[in-house]
């Protein structure tokens, strides 16, 4: 039995709708590609990345649907939403794989201290 065949026999997402923001960098497309049995929603700012990404889920069989979100728009989010509950009408699974990195806040450049701060905090929440 392949890895795959075990893990799809005992960890089976079948039928089920799973959502991974983040889902056009490297760790999001892992993820989503990991997760082929589920009907994988693939959220991402880079639209032509989330596409492919759909793409090698959907050749191998599987359901996926890309849409270009940013986790720090709430009202990009909104669409997203809105999007998959209209294509699918529910989501089972949320993957937050969204991530970054502000280098003022772990490097100390002098300005606004708060600011890099903030942001890397809304972009983790």
């Amino acid at each position: 039995m392949t890895r795959q065949e075990y893990l799809s026999s005992h960890y089976s997402l079948e039928g089920h709708v799973v959502v991974v923001t983040g889902g056009t960098g490297v760790l999001g497309q892992a993820m989503a590609l990991a997760m082929a049995g589920a009907r994988v929603g693939i959220l991402g700012r880079r639209a032509s990345i989330a596409e492919e990404a759909a793409a090698a889920i959907q050749a191998q069989g599987g359901e996926a649907l890309a849409i270009p979100a940013d986790v720090l728009d709430r009202e990009s989010l909104s669409l997203a939403l809105d999007r998959l509950l209209k294509h699918w009408r529910s989501v089972h699974t949320l993957v937050n794989a969204a991530g970054g990195n502000v280098p003022a806040a772990t490097i100390g450049e002098r300005g606004d201290e708060a600011a890099p701060w903030k942001l890397l905090h809304d972009h983790h929440r």
